[in-house]
């Protein structure tokens, strides 16, 4: 019998409905919390889609806010914030995030940029009722909202920015196009994969939000999220009928977010979100340019997991394996080899380093200490 280690964890989870036609109880979800009037936010693809329509059908939704692709800290000036008494977000990462933003602003005001960091909102946001309707970024059922602030990609991260609910329901990502499967679907390999092999939680000081380091909990969600998205994400992305696929896409990314939500990233994200800060491109794009990257940094520290996992997936028994497999994973559903295709060079490489130190959030979990020696990876990629 394995021994349980004595150091005290923490564990949080949001709560989550999962299931084909499961957003059809949003009409009995806004009366069993008296919402009567909430704000929804989406975006103009969502509308275009039929997306909109289906989800608020049965509702007396009628305010209704559209997000923009990479919402910005500066984007919140103008908010209908008259005669609503909650929000529910329509929509992929970036919806997801500007609704956590908003129902925050709608509680406490002020500016978003006065929230960066960890644990700066000083009570309950208004209630968000958060509808995911791609597989990636898992936001709604993390405590953390990505905005860019000052050109670099930040997180407001709390605990109560939490959704109060969030349906999650495999039907409303049949449609997506192939492009958003692969980027979306790469975001939550990530987040499976560094949710698993995250600093251990014993090694990580005390926090605001539950980014603790790996734990039992959280390393047993992320493997199983792994296995799902690992198995799913090449058949969503080349037959995106293939329902089992989309529902193990869909299920594995809620579960990567619930367990990294708990066990924190790592310099894979934090090197994107330099990437997408100073590029402006999708954050699954700068995902795969930054991964090859970021496991070589890591190498040293997780030879062995690495090595563990090549065993699993069936490619190998080496670290070296690994890394191979999920570069060809990302090169095979198209998605960016390098720094370089994003349109970065050498004279970039002191940017992306400095803007990927700032990521204080992803990096006191990630399993290397990261400092300035990263910039020899960063600048190798760069050629």
């Amino acid at each position: 019998m394995d021994s349980i280690d004595p150091t005290p964890l923490s564990f949080t989870a949001t709560r989550f409905r999962f299931g084909e036609g499961i957003v059809d109880e949003l009409p009995v979800v806004l009366d069993q919390f008296t919402i009567s009037s909430p704000l929804v936010v989406t975006d103009a693809g969502i509308r275009e889609a039929g997306l909109l329509d289906r989800v608020i059908a049965e509702t007396d939704a009628e305010h209704i806010y559209e997000s923009t692709t990479e919402p910005t800290t500066d984007d919140f000036d103008d908010l209908p914030t008259e005669n609503v008494d909650s929000v529910v977000a329509i929509g992929g990462g970036s919806v997801l995030d500007t609704a956590k933003v908003i129902a925050l602003l709608l509680a406490h005001g002020g500016h978003p940029g006065e929230y960066i960091g960890s644990g700066k909102i000083p009570g309950e946001i208004s209630p968000l009722v958060a509808i995911p309707t791609t597989s990636g970024t898992g936001s709604e059922v993390s405590q953390t909202a990505v905005v860019t602030h000052e050109g670099v990609k930040r997180g407001i991260s709390d605990e109560r920015l939490r959704p109060m609910l969030a349906l999650v329901d495999p039907e409303l990502t049949y449609d997506l196009p192939q492009s958003v499967t692969a980027r979306s679907g790469f975001d939550a390999l990530m987040h499976s994969l560094e949710g698993l092999t995250a600093r251990d939680y014993r090694w990580v000081e005390d926090r605001p939000i539950t980014y603790q380091g790996a734990n039992p909990i959280s390393r047993s969600l992320a493997r199983r999220a792994l296995g799902l998205v690992y198995g799913s994400l090449e058949r969503a992305v080349f037959d995106g009928d293939d329902h089992g696929a989309r529902r193990g896409m869909s299920l594995g990314s809620c579960l990567a977010a619930v367990a990294h939500s708990n066990s924190g990233l790592g310099a894979i994200h934090a090197l994107a979100s330099a990437v997408g800060g100073i590029t402006g491109r999708p954050h699954g794009e700068c995902l795969a340019a930054s991964v090859e990257p970021a496991l070589e940094y890591n190498l040293p520290i997780r030879r062995d997991a690495y090595a563990e996992l090549a065993d699993e997936f069936g490619v190998g028994d080496t670290a070296e394996a690994f890394i191979a497999e999920i570069t060809r994973v990302r090169d095979d559903i198209g998605l960016p080899p390098s720094f370089s295709e994003l349109g970065l060079d050498q004279s970039d490489a002191d940017r992306i380093v400095e803007a990927t130190l700032v990521q204080e959030r992803r990096l006191k979990t990630n399993p290397r200490v990261v400092s300035e020696d990263i910039e020899t990876v960063v600048s190798a990629h760069l050629e």
